[in-house]
């Protein structure tokens, strides 16, 4: 058990405490395909006050579930559960117990042990009385009060409940499976009960014990599964939550294995299932775990005939399922016609359990989809419902949650096979296989999953052969249209779901199909924790054959791996033989498929951890001479111990063009190793970061050694290194040397000084190369400044970009930049952003780029201390001059007034802007009329940020029947489409319909191209 609490109504996901919870102390006995308890006659309709016995109450509760639970009273279980109502950590006594886990962990036989261990007087002796609730013991639609369901728990239903009720601080509610009941609890108008006698729907009363608006002196213990766990969270009064685990580790190993003689036979079970931590966790219940053994007894039975792998469990299922529906009838392949309603009924009800997240089942739900318990059992030979009670109330559950999700997903295939609403009770269908698809409800996964698995190609040609006819491609092809959805969705899909995705396609098994929904995906992020997630990503990766760019977090794979020591049934050394050496083989065919992929060309590993022998795999494979990735990123990926294989792979890979080593720790042999390579005649590379690689004195001077020499290096980023004035005089005499290649170098947060400057104005002077400078980051003074620009004024200085971003620029410091501007034809990119420019400062600025003499055609603003007093000198230059093209005053307080002023000189004729920044600008709905009427008339302008201001719905509308007009030709709109109502969203979308080739996103400096932010990238 894992235990953490919440404050208030909120879980703080703290470890408490954590104790293992073997299943074999806590389990339910299975008699007669049922591991529930009986279910009693409906409410009394009476309330009886009479004095009862509680020592016949509490037989009464020995005799209902001595039977149904094994327990061990001295076990860490019980202990931890006998305390947990006691003061946590001497501030927090919790009045709430959440029990989650998974489905069949045995939550509900832990319900009753607690009910039976009050009852023998091992557990919780300081309450009177304690209920137990089960979801699988009656409707909760059904209504009553809270004293008639105590006294229906009571011996011939007579309970003191007067007396009962007198002291709530001693009364514990054991409430079994709440999440059954979640459909109902997110009814937002519930109206909570406050009195015991108060007869109302249970759902109504349940929610008013967990909310404490009900007896909230009283103690509450509730099971849920972990989906369910959500909506608690917003309901629960600090609770203290304790997961339940399930079977260990061992266990599981042991009752996979232990049928399996065959050594081989062995390994390859225990690789594609147990070290498979999906189908590894499934089996923490001993439900799923016995059909993954009868199902792996199959496969061996079955030899060749069976063709799905054991790596999923669709794959294990669907040949158990199908299998036992053909023992009936061997010389008939085909199902009869009863035989194909009972099983399109039973996959029906299971999708709607789903849907209304129902595991429950009554008599009135069999009818309802004409089904019999018994024709059932006679179809498939095997325990698909069990019989959960055996009063006339009787209730089902599927063996397993897993198998309705199985079933559920089955009925989306079988529905379109034949008519079947003729044989069924009217039921309105409630969620279209579209709607599953694009639902992030956390109980749709398992469906979902399976949903994938079915259109496996073998099971789609049986399912023809039971049903006699074909099976529709509409299935197939609305899950392929999802998955390609993602693949043009990237940026707003997180790595989670993009793996989720690529999990279900593994499931399917089917490489047409994979290959026909990956087809249009360029990018993919991916993150890799277990090794089944390298297996299923390498499956899917190399179906995307239109990739370009891959961004995977991975972990240190290759070090020792716990599960398998988990395993009595494998002795160690075949761990250390056997184990180790296929794992490496696995990373190895995921290096493979990265290196031999036609159309990769960025491959970024972010904040990966690869060791020694991963980075060893992973050099030798791109080394391979097919590879043609250009771009390799480890920012912030820990490859300390591998770095000698990537100096190797720099000099045999001839397409290697960018090489991203951000924070890795350089040490100055490990330079020097750098530098040699990157002199290698064969080595390609053309740009090199070492941001934050905490670059020594001793690591600068190797570097500028290797700029005197013959490289192809063009673009050297040091930013964030410190670079003190020795390390800038050696870098100043590489760079005035004539055989310096560098075109770029980024100089961002590197601590300069007033004479790094000085040596630095002075290189420029004789540099023909330099064309991009960064040096934002960095204090600026107005003397240095002033050399900057003298030095650029010159006509031997080559610089065409420059970044001075938050370089503390004050207004005065401006006047050497205006003149600077007026002199200098070759530079056509300044970013001034967050610095105090001002208004005044930026009237010299507007002036000096009127002049014919200016070229620069781009000017960053962004945050620059910009009100509205400067916009008439903004329109004007928006007037005046030809050059310029791209003007961003992002978060600068302009007002409407400013943007109006603007707006004058975008609607001249003579205006030749391009693009232009309005995001944080203070704009409301008053200026969207201006600002709609200059846009309607402007042809030149084609991209505009109006991000992080308030419009209204009426001002977005003005501005979307601009965005519409012929003459506008806009084709890249900075807006978060999301934060606005259903009319302007769907003006947007139709402008995209109507226009295509628009982009409307709220990252509009992510749409900008390379070369604008060359010091990033």
């Amino acid at each position: 058990m894992v235990i953490y609490r919440g404050m208030g109504t909120l879980p703080v996901d703290t470890p408490l405490k954590k104790v293992s919870f073997p299943h074999q102390l806590l389990t339910a006995h299975r008699s007669s395909g049922s591991s529930r308890t009986s279910c009693s006659p409906g409410l009394p309709h009476t309330l009886y006050v009479v004095e009862g016995n509680l020592q016949d109450y509490k037989a009464h509760m020995i005799a209902k579930f001595d039977r149904s639970v094994d327990l061990r009273y001295d076990s860490p279980e019980m202990k931890v559960l006998s305390d947990a109502f006691k003061l946590q950590r001497e501030t927090f006594r919790p009045h709430t117990i959440i029990l989650h886990g998974r489905p069949g962990v045995g939550k509900s036989a832990l319900a009753r042990s607690i009910v039976l261990g009050w009852a023998h007087g091992k557990l919780y002796q300081d309450m009177s009385y304690v209920f137990l609730f089960s979801s699988r013991e009656r409707k909760w639609t059904e209504k009553g009060s809270l004293a008639q369901l105590i006294a229906k728990g009571w011996p011939d239903s007579w309970a003191p409940v007067t007396k009962i009720m007198s002291h709530p601080e001693r009364l514990l509610f054991v409430i079994d499976g709440l999440d059954d009941v979640h459909t109902v609890l997110q009814l937002d108008n519930m109206t909570p009960c406050r009195d015991w006698k108060d007869e109302q729907p249970i759902y109504i009363l349940m929610y008013s014990l967990l909310t404490k608006a009900l007896l909230p002196q009283s103690f509450l213990i509730i099971t849920s599964r972990n989906t369910g766990l959500e909506k608690l969270k917003s309901m629960a009064v600090s609770p203290l939550y304790i997961l339940v685990e399930g079977l260990t580790a061992s266990r599981r190993s042991q009752l996979i294995l232990e049928n399996i003689s065959d050594d081989s036979q062995r390994m390859q079970v225990f690789h594609s299932v147990i070290e498979n931590h999906q189908l590894f966790d499934q089996c923490q219940a001993p439900s799923v775990c016995s059909l993954v053994c009868e199902a792996l007894q199959l496969q061996k039975e079955l030899g060749n005939r069976c063709t799905l792998p054991c790596q999923t469990l669709t794959g294990l299922y669907a040949p158990l399922v199908f299998h036992k529906l053909t023992l009936r009838r061997p010389s008939q392949g085909a199902l009869s016609q009863e035989e194909q309603i009972t099983l399109v009924g039973l996959c029906r009800m299971a999708a709607e359990g789903v849907w209304t997240m129902r595991s429950v089942f009554y008599d009135d739900d069999l009818k309802t989809y004409s089904l019999k318990e018994s024709e059932i059992s006679a179809l498939f030979h095997m325990n698909i419902l069990l019989q959960d009670g055996h009063s006339s109330e009787k209730c089902y559950i599927f063996f397993h949650i897993s198998l309705q999700d199985f079933f559920a997903a089955l009925y989306y295939v079988l529905e379109r096979l034949g008519k079947w609403n003729q044989h069924f009770s009217f039921i309105k269908i409630q969620m279209s296989i579209t709607e599953v698809m694009r639902s992030d409800i956390t109980r749709l996964l398992g469906m979902r999953r399976f949903l994938f698995g079915l259109m496996n190609k073998d099971i789609l040609k049986t399912l023809e052969v039971l049903f006699e006819c074909p099976v529709t491609p509409t299935i197939k092809q609305k899950l392929g249209h999802w998955i390609s959805l993602i693949g043009q969705q990237v940026k707003d899909t997180s790595p989670v779901d993009m793996l989720d995705a690529f999990y279900s396609l593994f499931e399917s098994q089917d490489e047409e199909f994979v290959h026909m929904a990956l087809n249009g995906f360029q990018k993919v992020w991916l993150l890799v924790n277990q090794k089944m997630d390298l297996i299923v990503s390498s499956y899917c990766l190399q179906h995307c054959h239109n990739l370009k760019a891959i961004r995977v977090d991975i972990r240190d794979l290759l070090s020792l791996d716990n599960t398998l020591e988990l395993c009595p049934v494998v002795s160690l050394s075949e761990h250390r033989t056997q184990s180790k050496p296929l794992l490496i083989e696995w990373w190895g065919n995921f290096c493979s498929v990265l290196s031999t992929h036609p159309r990769l060309k960025e491959l970024d590993f972010g904040d990966s951890v690869l060791g020694r022998r991963a980075m060893n795999v992973l050099c030798l494979k791109l080394r391979n001479p097919s590879c043609s990735i250009e771009k390799l990123t480890f920012k912030s990926t820990e490859i300390v111990s591998g770095l000698k294989y990537l100096w190797k792979l720099l000099v045999s890979n001839k397409n290697l063009k960018y090489l991203n080593l951000g924070n890795t720790p350089m040490r100055d042999d490990t330079m020097k190793s750098a530098c040699n390579a990157l002199k290698h005649p064969r080595c390609s590379l053309e740009t090199l970061r070492l941001d934050s690689c905490e670059l020594t004195l001793t690591g600068l001077k190797t570097i500028s050694t290797l700029l005197l020499s013959t490289t192809r290096l063009k673009c050297l980023s040091l930013a964030k290194n410190k670079v003190g004035v020795q390390s800038m005089t050696t870098l100043g005499i590489a760079l005035s040397s004539s055989t310096c290649p560098l075109q770029k170098l980024i100089l961002d947060s590197c601590d300069l000084t007033p004479l790094s400057y000085y040596i630095l104005a002075s290189a420029l002077f004789s540099n023909q190369n330099l064309t991009h400078l960064c040096l934002s980051n960095n204090s600026l003074g107005t003397d240095e400044v002033q050399q900057l620009c003298r030095c650029m004024r010159r006509p031997e200085c080559a610089l065409q970009r420059l970044i001075l971003n938050h370089c503390n620029i004050a207004s005065d410091a401006c006047s050497f930049l205006a003149l600077m501007l007026t002199n200098n034809r070759k530079l056509t990119h300044l970013s001034l952003t967050m610095n105090p420019i001002g208004n005044s400062a930026m009237k010299l600025l507007c002036e000096a780029l009127k002049e014919p003499t200016c070229s620069l055609q781009e000017l960053e603003l962004v945050d620059c201390q910009l009100t509205e007093n400067c916009c008439e000198d903004l329109a004007c230059l928006i007037t005046t001059t030809k050059h310029l093209k791209s003007l961003d005053l992002g978060n600068n307080a302009l007002g409407d007034q400013g943007v109006i002023t603007l707006c004058k000189g975008l609607k001249q004729s003579s205006s030749s802007l391009r693009r232009l920044g309005l995001g944080g600008c203070d704009l409301t709905s008053n200026c969207c009329e201006a600002l709609s009427s200059a846009l309607s008339c402007n042809t030149h302008l084609n991209s505009l940020n109006l991000v992080k201001n308030d419009f209204s719905t009426s001002g977005m509308l003005k501005l979307c029947s601009a965005f519409h007009h012929p003459d506008s030709n806009l084709w890249i709109i900075g807006l978060w489409k999301q934060q606005y109502y259903v009319q302007v969203r769907k003006q947007l979308e139709e402008l995209q319909f109507m226009k295509p080739h628009v982009v409307i996103d709220g990252d509009w400096y992510a749409i900008d191209e390379d070369d604008r932010n060359w010091w990033k990238n």
